[in-house]
């Protein structure tokens, strides 16, 4: 891949941050993922698809659907419907798992 085809992916990608058990089983705190206009929920399983499936259980339940427990930000604000809300080259999406203990 030439630079400028690099700069070009790393252009049209979001950055997603995760925290938690989820940075623990990516082993980073933070992905690009490329998208085009995609909703929160194709990046989410493009995330998942990258790595294999192996974070799928943590993001998606057995249906396929987004876990309602999870916390989902797009620069900072809440997300509302992870099937309509979509995403901009250079948009941060944050995954936040709930946190379980006393």
């Amino acid at each position: 891949m030439t630079t400028t085809q690099k700069g070009s992916a790393e252009a049209a990608a979001v950055t997603v941050r995760v925290f938690g058990a989820l940075r623990q089983a990516i082993g980073q705190s933070e992905v690009k993922v490329p998208c085009a206009g995609d909703t929160v929920k194709d990046v989410l399983r493009r995330l998942s698809a990258d790595r294999n499936g192996e974070v799928e259980h943590y993001i998606f339940d057995k249906q396929g659907n987004v876990w309602h427990s999870l916390l989902l930000l797009v620069n900072d604000e809440p997300v509302d419907n992870v099937l309509q809300q979509t995403t901009s080259p250079g948009d941060v999406i944050c995954l936040l798992l709930p946190v379980a203990g006393g």
